[in-house]
């Protein structure tokens, strides 16, 4: 993330927005068509978890299984957006002839680059099942860094050119891809040579074809609105609205930590005990969240123009207010999305996404047309908000939790409102109504969660042993 802060003017200085709106669509492909493993990386997480103290043997089973399937799948993936990415840049998006000459170039690498993502797929399912955070963090760190570092360093050194920058980044994700490797086959550990065990195939398939759906709808909903930018504003509206999102992305890192994290240990406990660890989660999410929420609301607009330019955050901070409103939210159906999965009922979240698809693609459209990237904005934060709603329901934790929400709720709400209605000229009005806000909302997270009560804790009477000392 800090990376992030730093890289993405320098991305947008040396390559140019319109360059920058194409490679973050690069990405997105590469995202999409990575998805394309049928579920069998978390199928493979949810299984090995279940195992808990079974044979190494058996855990091996399963995991070359995953992997062989999931590097099959990715090939076969792979070759087809090869064969049809040429033509998908030059229909779907505006984008000058010289922009779409470099991306058809660069389109050997981009495909390349989805059997890579399909089997590190399968390795931090893996390892994640086995619960070696510390490993996969580490690695996927380094990774990330590199990830970004090392096109932006092809783009000041050789050419910023699309077909210079993209090979460089895939180059980055097989060395991330190596270490895992061998992290996963020192953890299972591997002993036996690569084989695939059929009655594990009908095994993981019939966990991971509801999973399936959910990485292939899933990541349409997350992403089709950066596509549809594309194809009715072009490629510099793309940049306007990826790098808010990118932001937003960035602060999803708690939810999406501690999803990760609850996955494997909720497969493995009984499902009484998994509501009460639910419950305890979503309310510690909210109590770390909203004040971050509340501060990145009344902050976001001076920073995105120290950070990025005047002109660029003109269009880019409305966007950025609305998405942070919607993250708030979104951030605290991972733990609901995470139960129902390792409950066995992943099909309850594909059928969500797909009710949400038809509704979410033709509001996106019409507003679009209308309104421009705002309106995706709000389109986007109106899906998660339904789609929350529904998680919490089906996961039977609604009535037990909202009650706790309702202050934090009020207090993201007000904020919204009030940098919704007060723009970046009316900064000092923007700190009196705040700061109060922001106060409160800090009161209501440390009444509301004994985990961050204790945290707090442990953390003043560190600091105090280290001042005696």
């Amino acid at each position: 993330m800090l990376l992030a802060l730093v890289t993405v003017p320098l991305y947008l200085h040396r390559i140019g927005d319109a360059r920058y709106g194409v490679l973050a669509v690069v990405w997105l492909l590469l995202g999409y068509f990575g998805s394309f493993d049928l579920g069998l990386s978390r199928a493979a997480a949810n299984r090995i978890a279940r195992l808990g103290k079974a044979s190494a043997e058996e855990r091996e089973q399963v995991f070359w299984t995953a992997f062989l399937l999931n590097a099959g799948l990715g090939i076969v993936t792979g070759v087809l957006l090869f064969l049809v990415g040429g033509e998908v840049f030059k229909l779907w998006f505006k984008m000058s002839t010289a922009l779409h000459v470099e991306a058809t170039v660069a389109l050997p690498w981009i495909a390349a680059a989805v059997p890579i993502a399909t089997v590190t797929a399968a390795l931090t399912g893996t390892l994640e099942g086995l619960q070696r955070f510390p490993t996969v963090n580490a690695i996927q760190s380094l990774g990330t860094a590199l990830f970004q570092v090392a096109p932006l360093a092809t783009a000041f050194w050789i050419s910023p050119e699309l077909q210079f920058v993209i090979p460089a980044a895939v180059i980055a994700r097989i060395l991330t891809t190596l270490p895992l490797l061998a992290a996963a086959r020192s953890a299972l550990p591997l002993t036996g040579p690569p084989r695939l065990h059929w009655w594990r195939v009908r095994e993981l398939f019939a966990y991971g074809s509801w999973i399936a759906v959910t990485n292939v709808v899933g990541p349409i909903l997350d992403v089709f609105d950066r596509f549809l930018i594309g194809i009715v504003l072009g490629a510099v509206p793309v940049a306007y609205y990826v790098v808010p999102m990118q932001l937003v992305n960035r602060a999803q890192i708690v939810p999406g930590a501690m999803s990760r994290a609850l996955f494997p240990y909720l497969s493995a406990i009984e499902a009484a005990h998994s509501k009460r660890v639910a419950i305890e989660s979503v309310t510690t999410l909210a109590a770390v969240t909203t004040p971050v929420t509340i501060l990145g609301l009344l902050l976001i607009w001076p920073f995105l123009q120290v950070w990025v330019g005047n002109g660029f955050s003109r269009h880019a901070a409305p966007v950025a207010e609305i998405l942070l409103l919607g993250m708030w939210i979104n951030g605290l159906a991972y733990v609901p999305f995470a139960l129902l999965q390792a409950q066995g009922r992943p099909d309850i979240v594909a059928k969500f996404h797909l009710m949400e698809l038809v509704p979410f693609v033709v509001l996106l459209w019409l507003g679009l047309q209308r309104f421009g990237i705002v309106a995706a904005a709000v389109v986007w934060t109106l899906r998660v908000s339904a789609d929350t709603a529904l998680l919490f329901r089906a996961a039977h934790l609604g009535a037990k939790i909202v009650k706790r929400l309702v202050p934090a709720a009020v207090l993201v709400a007000a904020t919204g409102l009030c940098a919704q209605m007060l723009p970046h000229a009316f900064e000092a009005a923007r700190a009196y109504l705040g700061a109060p806000l922001l106060l409160l909302s800090c009161v209501w997270s440390v009444a509301t969660s004994t985990h961050l009560r204790g945290f707090l804790l442990r953390t003043l009477c560190r600091l105090n042993a280290l001042q005696g000392e």
